[in-house]
């Protein structure tokens, strides 16, 4: 077998399989004789693996499983036997939907990866895998070059100081541009990008690549499936662009370390220990990222690709501590640092529904957890025991009966546990921010074909909506019917699909609708007041508040000073636990609220007991009824759109948006492709795909996310409400 041309002995196929794997995980952290744990973080790295929808992120994925022994087949997106795109659903459609994890061995490395979604109504699953992982490997189209959604991934990396890669994929294919490709990473998305090989060919020319630091050409044979690869010497006519990649390669590197530039000046190049020890350096800290290329389809490519994974991308000792605070006192701040003899602590970040059981997904950041262990649940302060600790691989699983720093790993048998929860040992109090997610946009009734199967729809619901923060489930008061509400149009097309398949409860749902949200026209003041029964008596409760709108998404209630002063710590606490049940209800046209700021003023009571949480709750609820009536606004949800189109149909490409009442913010062209950014109302955008694939005879796409609110125009306010809207 060849060996890699970045470290000594890497590119060897495992004859293990998962199951030896997991012995090869034992056996680099296992017990010792004194009994302690053994974890070896250094060779530990947590990696994503992150693109646009139809890159070739899980092809990529499937050939790192190939070739380093996990898998002994690789599974192909075309027809359907992907290891990782396991569900049906996924299979049939070709695309990822759930955020699937797995782990590796590579040379003395383990690595652990996240295959994620590209689909922009799953960008939740790649922002929460984000949350927890060290690096990311971004796949990028040599045609198409960085495109909507990759730029959407790549902020959601840059929010949680992701570092990553880029493997340019995809260079047999007609049009593929490797240079072009480099620059749509400087010009989109802001970054430093740096090649660390370059193509031997593009297109149909395509035969291998050259590494720029072991300078060689690496060809790579179809007949092994591209298990064995070949070392020769740079083609004479390749020669000079090598020599200038190679003198920006190691310029780029110097520029970061003083000791590599001193280096640098006085031979005017570097080895190849201090080019990746530079790499290495420079991308934990942001500086560049390095470029890598080759076709996973046809094998090119992902050896180097995984030695680049263990030498530029950090283990979890390369990343800053991680920050928490103390439950309830956000202002008492704590680090955690990745110590296995420090108390165990942990987030869970994601949940996936079992018959035994929810599987809790979580990232380990201290201590060694053990199967049997009680744990603490920040958010509830209750304690947990834990059942089992498993190792997944995407829907299989091993038991591992314990976990340590920098570990991702499924928990069983943890009750009352959601996704963005924080679990430590009973000795230490620390509590991670919670995982932030987005408001649904689209919503649709849903109803059991069956009027029998009433109850289990209901149930089936809550479970998917457990698993997916993002899909919410409501009951229209009006009409008894369940309304289902999400981040697109598959999103609500996939959850269905699942509740006819993995439940058997066949739905009936009504035609999509936009997810609208009231808030206050204005500021004001007012009082609620509720009376009920105590003793032979009555006790009345008057709760002032002051409501105004706000640039928050979600609803803020906080409870002012003067609130505070008139009850007892108890209460206080009280209804702490429950103000955000005052945000629940609809307004005066019964959407959920919005960009609302309410803050609780004053308290009056009647009688001398102190009145309960509920009364005082409620009394408020009577306020906010009130203020809201006559003073509400109606919202719709704004969309940040980018499209990509040819030049010849950008026109009515943009008179199109125009007609959608979207504001264009900006067209440019990029690599021959006319790119519009703008914002449109979600209204305006039901079907958007059928008709630019129309516009643009199949040669458009576009990228949807989330940016806000937009006040509903006054003369449209009655026909969505005369609509059924």
């Amino acid at each position: 077998m060849a060996r890699s041309p970045l470290s000594v002995g890497i590119s060897r196929r495992q004859p293990s399989g998962w199951l030896l794997l997991q012995g090869h995980l034992a056996q680099e952290q296992c017990a010792d004789s004194s009994g302690s744990r053994r974890v070896n973080l250094l060779q530990l790295r947590n990696v994503g693996i992150v693109a646009h929808i139809d890159a070739g992120k899980t092809t990529v994925t499937e050939r790192i499983l190939y070739y380093t022994g996990v898998e002994h087949r690789m599974g192909e997106v075309h027809t359907g036997n992907t290891v990782m795109d396991w569900m049906e659903e996924e299979r049939e459609r070709g695309i990822t939907i759930s955020a699937a994890s797995t782990r590796c061995p590579w040379e003395d490395c383990v690595i652990q990866i996240i295959d994620t979604p590209g689909h922009v109504d799953f960008t939740a699953e790649v922002g929460r895998s984000l949350r927890v992982l060290d690096g990311a490997v971004v796949v990028v189209c040599a045609v198409s070059g960085v495109q909507a959604q990759t730029e959407t991934v790549l902020r959601q990396a840059a929010e949680n100081q992701v570092p990553w890669l880029a493997f340019i994929n995809k260079m047999d294919r007609r049009g593929a541009d490797f240079l072009a490709a480099c620059r749509s990473l400087k010009k989109r998305v802001g970054v430093n990008p740096v090649p660390v090989q370059l193509p031997y060919g593009e297109g149909a020319d395509f035969k291998g690549l050259v590494d720029l630091i072991t300078m060689k050409l690496l060809t790579w044979d179809e007949s092994s499936k591209g298990a064995t690869i070949s070392y020769g010497e740079i083609p004479a006519e390749m020669k000079e662009q090598v020599d200038a990649a190679r003198l920006f390669l190691c310029e780029a590197v110097a520029e970061h370390n003083e000791d590599l530039l001193e280096s640098f000046l006085d031979h005017d190049d570097l080895d190849a220990d201090s080019i990746n020890r530079g790499l290495r350096d420079a991308t934990i800290a942001g500086a560049l990222v390095p470029v890598a290329c080759g076709s996973a389809l046809r094998y090119c490519g992902i050896q180097p690709l995984l030695d680049g994974i263990v030498a530029w991308l950090p283990s979890p000792l390369d990343r800053p501590p991680v920050a928490g605070h103390k439950p309830g006192d956000e202002s008492c701040a704590i680090s955690i640092a990745p110590d296995p003899q420090a108390p165990f602590s942990g987030l869970v970040f994601k949940l996936a529904h079992d018959p035994h059981g929810d599987l809790c997904y979580l990232r380990v950041y201290s201590g060694i957890l053990h199967e049997g262990d009680t744990v603490i649940n920040a958010r509830t302060g209750k304690q947990i025991r834990v059942q089992q600790v498993l190792q997944m691989h995407a829907d299989d699983r091993q038991q591992v009966k314990q976990a340590g720093p920098g570990e991702i790993v499924v928990l069983m048998g943890l009750k009352e546990t959601g996704t963005g929860d924080t679990l430590h040992a009973p000795e230490l109090d620390v509590a991670f921010e919670p995982i932030e997610f987005p408001e649904p946009v689209i919503r649709q009734t849903i109803e059991p074909v069956n009027i029998s199967d009433k109850d289990k729809l209901e149930r089936a619901l809550a479970v998917l909506a457990r698993e997916d923060p993002t899909l919410k489930i409501q009951v229209d008061h009006e009409t008894g019917q369940s309304v289902i509400s999400g981040m697109g149009e598959l999103h609500l097309e996939v959850a269905c699909h699942r509740l006819a398949r993995e439940f058997r409860i066949p739905a009936r749902v009504g035609r999509p609708l936009v997810a609208y949200r009231e808030t206050a026209a204005s500021a004001c003041e007012l009082s609620g007041s509720i009376e009920r029964p105590l003793g032979d008596g009555r006790q009345s409760v008057t709760v002032c508040l002051r409501l105004a709108p706000a640039a928050s998404q979600r609803p803020q209630v906080e409870m002012a000073s003067s609130f505070i002063d008139a009850l007892t710590p108890g209460l206080v606490h009280a209804l702490g636990q429950d103000l955000e049940s005052l945000v629940q209800v609809g307004g005066e046209y019964g959407y959920p609220l919005a960009e609302l700021q309410i803050e609780l003023i004053g308290l009056e009571y009647s009688s001398e007991a102190e009145p309960s949480a509920e009364m005082v709750l409620g009394a408020a609820a009577r306020a906010i009824d009130l203020a809201l009536t006559s003073n509400t606004q109606l919202l719709e949800p704004l969309m940040t759109l980018k499209v990509e189109v040819p030049e010849e149909y950008a026109a009515g490409v943009v008179g199109d948006l125009n007609s959608r009442r979207a504001t264009i913010e900006n067209i440019e062209v990029i690599q021959g492709t006319r790119v519009v950014d703008a914002k449109v109302p979600l209204e305006g955008l039901f079907s958007y795909s059928t008709q630019l694939r129309s516009m643009t005879k199949g040669h458009g796409s576009f990228s949807l996310e989330p940016y806000g609110y937009l006040a509903v125009p006054p003369q449209q306010v009655e026909a969505i409400l005369n609509g059924g809207q």
